[in-house]
């Protein structure tokens, strides 16, 4: 299990890292709609194991016309002309949304055939539309900006440090547990291994990635987005726990589905994506 988890990392943390430096925009908007299309299709298989494979793609097909949305999130020289004013406003995003949810609720409508589990379903694939595409698309937003690559590069090795940390920290010295009814393996000293290893890796390699943060500021991001990162993943382990699954899927191995990989990132991205607008601005 060690093993095979320590493999899939040292093979896809280099790809990724070329993705962000040598890919392009293109590139790495692509990587993203391939990651948010896994996991709202592990996501739609976990509560709605009996749906057809349309119904999965349509939700997918939606999800993907959300996260393009995020790509006219930032304000463009090349695009704000009369014509094209729709295209560089982040309420596009809203704009995007509303239909969105429009086409969804006439899908339920026309061509719905179970009309006991509406509700059900329908509920899902809204929580589904919001919970992946939606928070996942604050990335390319961030990816965007200035800078973006190097922001998106720290956040990620911000998250990454603290799953990490949290994991073998638990597993070494954890006793005393965090919320055994929501996520038992989850305990105190890995909350605290958790937070250390996104604050060190934060202001170390926030350092040299961006330079233009302080180091305070730093600091401080790094624990915030650790909090909202661990929120994330408890959010997802309730979610896991209705169903009785332990993972996902088993799409990579030793560290389950790409749901279970993107749990903490899912609360984490709007945080950062809203501070460096704060901090620093467009």
């Amino acid at each position: 299990m060690q093993s095979q988890r320590w493999l899939t990392a040292l093979i896809l943390l280099p790809l990724l890292v070329l993705v962000l430096i040598k890919g392009g925009l293109l590139l790495f908007v692509l990587v993203i709609l391939v990651v948010s299309g896994l996991g709202q299709w592990e996501f739609l298989g976990m509560f709605l194991a009996e749906a057809d494979k349309s119904r999965r793609v349509k939700a997918i097909l939606l999800g993907s016309l959300l996260l393009l949305s995020f790509c006219t999130a930032h304000p463009s020289d090349n695009l704000c002309t009369p014509s094209g004013i729709l295209f560089c406003n982040p309420s596009t995003v809203l704009f995007v949304l509303v239909w969105c949810l429009f086409f969804l609720f006439l899908f339920y409508l026309l061509s719905y055939g179970h009309i006991e589990h509406l509700s059900r379903d329908l509920a899902v694939s809204l929580l589904g539309l919001l919970y992946l595409p939606f928070l996942l698309g604050h990335l390319i937003w961030l990816r965007f900006l200035p800078q973006g690559e190097w922001w998106v590069l720290w956040f990620l090795l911000v998250i990454f440090a603290g799953d990490t940390g949290a994991y073998y920290t638990g597993r070494t010295l954890g006793k005393t547990k965090l919320y055994p009814a929501v996520s038992p393996g989850k305990t105190w000293a890995g909350v605290w291994g958790g937070l250390a290893a996104s604050l060190v890796v934060g202001v170390l390699l926030g350092k040299w990635l961006l330079p233009e943060m302080q180091g305070w500021a730093l600091a401080v991001l790094a624990v915030v987005l650790a909090v909202v990162g661990l929120l994330g993943d408890l959010f997802e382990s309730m979610l896991k726990r209705q169903v009785q699954v332990k993972d996902a899927s088993n799409l990579l191995p030793g560290h389950g589905g790409m749901l279970d990989r993107l749990d903490s990132i899912l609360f984490a991205a709007p945080v950062v994506v809203y501070v460096r607008l704060f901090l620093i601005g467009w």
